[in-house]
């Protein structure tokens, strides 16, 4: 259902508060978050970081983060539910007109940055199964990705999130097993020890 001015104009509520029935469904609001909680990058950092301070530092860090942004986004996103101002809204509501700009952007470099992150390890993981030129498999990810995030496509893409959140769940854990079973037990001391201890056996 959409809402018109008094011209017939359909309105645009991105100054406006989200009446309830504008707003997206707890099942489209979910495959979104699951789209950002499954992304690859979050495997590298958590590598990396393992790598650079060890997995006890980078476990403690993981649920800081957690804790800290999960007290965070609670107290905002009831606000948002409660009021329905969107993040435009409320950032001008807090910082005035600059603040709108400043969300837009946030949000931009963002979704710039994941969209090159996510991309790059996608053509570097064909260039390293295929070969050929690495600058030919990044311009096939950009020539394939950018009708994954327009239109109606977006829809599709929520229920086929949904439909592959059980395979996501079980390939994460074979990967994980195969890992330790491959490369053993992860390091419990330095950031860069000798030798992996390996995993008791049965």
């Amino acid at each position: 259902m959409h809402h018109y001015n008094t011209r017939g104009v359909a309105l645009s509520y991105s100054n406006l508060v989200m009446p309830a029935d504008q707003r997206v469904g707890k099942w489209s609001l979910t495959m979104a978050w699951w789209a950002l909680f499954s992304a690859m990058f979050w495997i590298y950092v958590a590598v990396a970081s393992a790598g650079a301070v060890g997995v006890p530092n980078t476990i403690i860090g993981m649920v800081l983060t957690i804790a800290t942004y999960g007290i965070i986004n609670l107290v905002l996103s009831r606000y948002a539910a409660r009021t329905g101002l969107t993040v435009s809204v409320f950032s001008r509501t807090l910082f005035g007109l600059l603040g709108s700009a400043l969300a837009s952007l946030i949000f931009a470099a963002t979704a710039i940055y994941y969209a090159v992150f996510e991309g790059s390890i996608i053509a570097v993981a064909f260039h390293e199964y295929f070969g050929g030129d690495i600058l030919i498999w990044y311009a096939a990810v950009v020539i394939y990705a950018i009708p994954l995030a327009v239109g109606g496509v977006q829809h599709w893409l929520d229920r086929l999130n949904g439909f592959l959140l059980p395979f996501y769940f079980a390939g994460l854990i074979a990967v994980v097993i195969a890992a330790t079973v491959i490369q053993g037990c992860p390091p419990t001391g330095s950031a860069r020890p000798r030798q992996a201890p390996r995993c008791p056996a049965g």
